[in-house]
This record gives C-alpha cells, sequence and structure tokens, in this order.
C-alpha cells in the first residue's frame, strides 16, 4: 500500500478571520460608477458671484402704501404695464425697477408739497407675473414663466429643450447684480442631465439662460452684445439693457 506524505495544515481562528477580511475588504474596495461632483460646481462663476440687488418692483406687482400719520392718503394699487402708479399724494410716478425703500423715499419727496413730514410704508402684497429669457439653442427661444423660481433647466425645458448642437455644460447664467449691471456665470447643465447633480440656482425675473453652440470665451464682451443687441426688449416683462 502506497503511503502518501500527510500535510499539517494548522490555522488559527484568529488568523482566518484576518484573511477573510482582507479577501472581503478588497473586494468591497471595487468601486462602482463613480463619484458625482459636488453641487457647488454645477454653479461655477468665472467672474465672482453675482451679488443680488434688494427686490426691485416690476410691472403686476400689488403694493399696499400707507402714511401711517395721514391714513387718508393710504392706498392699494398694482404697478401698471407702463411702470407706472398714480398717488392722491404725489400724482404719477415710475415705480418699475425701484426697491420698496426707494419708492417710500420718493413719494416722501414727492408729497412734502401737500403733508408736513410725512412717513411712507410701501409693502408688495402680490407679486406680479415673473419671466426670464432663454435663447440661443433651444427649440423655442422666448420668455417663459418662472412663478416663484425655477432652475434653469427647468427654464430651457419650457422653451421646447436643447436642440442637438447644444453645447449643455456650458450654458450661461445672465443676471442683474447690485449696481444694475447684467453679469454672467457659466452653468453645468450637462452634468445636471446626465449624473443628476443638484440645480443650485434658482431664476428670478428678467433674468436670461442663453445655451450656446460653442464655449463663449470672453463672458463680458458677449453679455454687452447680446443684452444691447440680441436680446429683444418686452416691456411687460421689465427687460432692460443695463450699461455693464
Amino acid at each position: 500500500m502506497t503511503r502518501y506524505p500527510r500535510f499539517s495544515i494548522r490555522c488559527s481562528v484568529g488568523a482566518l478571520a484576518a484573511a477573510m477580511a482582507v479577501i472581503v475588504g478588497t473586494a468591497g474596495c471595487s468601486e462602482v460608477g463613480h463619484k458625482l461632483p459636488p453641487p457647488e460646481e454645477t454653479y461655477a462663476l468665472t467672474q465672482g458671484q453675482i451679488a443680488r440687488t434688494d427686490y426691485r418692483l416690476q410691472i403686476g406687482d400689488r403694493l399696499d402704501i400707507k402714511f401711517p400719520y395721514q391714513g387718508r392718503f393710504n392706498q392699494d394699487l398694482p404697478v401698471r404695464p407702463d411702470g407706472k402708479i398714480t398717488l392722491e399724494a404725489t400724482g404719477e410716478i415710475v415705480v418699475e425697477g425701484m426697491t420698496p425703500h426707494e419708492l417710500e423715499e420718493v413719494i416722501k419727496e414727492r408729497s412734502l408739497r401737500f403733508l408736513k413730514n410725512p412717513e411712507v410704508v410701501v409693502v408688495v402684497t402680490q407679486l406680479g407675473d415673473r419671466r426670464a429669457y432663454v435663447g440661443g439653442e433651444v427649440t423655442k427661444p422666448g420668455f417663459v414663466s418662472i412663478g416663484d423660481g425655477i432652475t434653469p433647466l427647468q427654464a430651457v425645458l419650457a422653451a421646447g429643450g436643447f436642440k442637438d448642437s447644444a453645447r449643455k455644460d456650458s450654458v450661461l447664467y445672465i443676471a442683474r447684480s447690485t449696481d444694475g449691471a447684467y453679469q454672467a456665470s457659466r452653468v453645468d447643465l450637462d452634468a445636471v442631465v446626465r449624473n443628476g447633480v443638484p440645480e443650485t440656482v434658482r431664476l428670478a425675473g428678467n433674468d436670461v439662460v442663453y445655451v450656446p453652440a460653442t464655449r463663449i470665451a470672453n463672458l463680458g464682451t458677449f453679455v454687452k452684445q447680446y443684452i444691447r443687441d440680441i436680446l429683444p426688449v418686452d416691456s411687460r416683462a421689465g427687460m432692460t439693457a443695463a450699461p455693464l
């Protein structure tokens, strides 16, 4: 009878557990998919963050204007389609584009002809229709209603969606800053569509979303040309070409 050599394998429970841990750990290290970029990269600015100004009155806003010590002059009225209101104490005032505080100061000054040391409080009780402009490589360029605020991608979809020629990773978000000038930043909507990166931008009235066919290198020059020469002026939306 042939005898084969006997091999003795001794392995402690601890060593076996350690070996299994290495195997399992190695298998667990293989990454499935890929990490998404942080949300802030969706709103990658090239000219510094756009500083929002205080709220500015727009057509359709409803105003509650009170004179605390001369209550008979109180009025509740909307901003008319021509951007004006008419008050008993002041007559006609162009209010579109003013902040509520600026309007308070104008009313105080103009009512001095009739009132002594007037105090004025302006409260926006209802917002008018808010619209933003979507242009460039979209199916139906034009103004879209934004309600209480939609994202750039939602605005593009409201304008019929992207054309095949759209450069989705270099969409321009154009808004007015504190000095009243338009400033542009880039928004990577390709990352939003492909990877589900959350959008961090909510549009305000008169903002612009522009979808280019190619990456635009000089945003300042483009905004000057686009706002002043290309963007249609819509008086109902209060879109104006501010100095840059």
